[in-house]
């Protein structure tokens, strides 16, 4: 995984996109990337950027909507 919180957004996205959601719990939970308030804020600010209807709003507002579930 990247350094920046941008690459471990994006490495969760890309898993998410993959259909890899364990893969992206074991990244968040056990990895402590979810930990980071950063990284949430971030989606967030993605999220509201992405135009509507594309892969990447629809990749990170999956991770978003898993947060929750995983605790943070």
């Amino acid at each position: 995984p990247g350094i920046t919180v941008l690459d471990r957004l994006h490495q969760a996205m890309v898993l998410f996109a993959a259909g890899r959601g364990e893969a992206m719990k074991r990244f968040l939970v056990e990895e402590g990337i979810g930990n980071d308030a950063r990284f949430w804020k971030l989606a967030q600010s993605l999220s509201a950027l992405y135009p509507a209807g594309s892969d990447e709003k629809r990749w990170v507002d999956g991770v978003l909507a898993r947060k929750k579930g995983l605790g943070f």
